[in-house]
């Protein structure tokens, strides 16, 4: 009876849980700051997944047109700016959107914008380093990547009085 209290549980929370649609969104050079185009809302520095409720976008959609999100906005430190078309029609829910933000060649700071650029990158690359080393340890470890640590041994227990 137990285990099929957990089922049905489980069915529910996996039908209420609902969908996301990502929308991805790069900065050319990398490391601007994604907002929605008022600025009232950060995202983080390209390149970042923004997810979307699919079952809000279905909703919300025109019938006969494919669902739209929002616009973005890309800010380079230098204040360099550069916005997507508002609102943005994402067709295929299941893979999402892919958008590129690419600074305006004419706006004055490019040499900031190309060292905040590098340390970006430089940064996301010893993170990549450190978490492909993580899992080499993982996946060295004789007890397999289950475990991840070997067997303890026998620990002395000190009961107080």
């Amino acid at each position: 009876m137990r285990i099929g209290c957990l089922g049905v549980a489980t069915l529910l929370l996996s039908l209420l849980a609902g969908c996301s649609t990502y929308v991805n969104v790069t900065s050319d050079p990398e490391g601007a700051l994604i907002t929605d185009q008022s600025g009232a809302v950060v995202y983080g520095y390209a390149p970042v997944s923004v997810p979307f409720d699919q079952d809000i976008l279905k909703a919300n959609a025109i019938p006969g047109r494919c669902p739209e999100v929002p616009g973005f906005m890309a800010k380079w430190p230098s204040g360099a700016t550069a916005v997507t078309a508002t609102p943005l029609p994402v067709c295929d829910l299941s893979n999402g959107l892919t958008v590129l933000l690419k600074r305006p060649a004419n706006a004055p700071g490019l040499d900031q914008d190309l060292t905040w650029a590098l340390k970006r990158a430089q940064e996301r690359a010893r993170v990549a380093e450190a978490e492909r080393d993580q899992m080499r340890l993982y996946m060295d470890n004789p007890w397999g990547s289950y475990w991840m640590r070997p067997w303890p041994g026998r620990a002395l227990v000190v009961v107080p009085y």
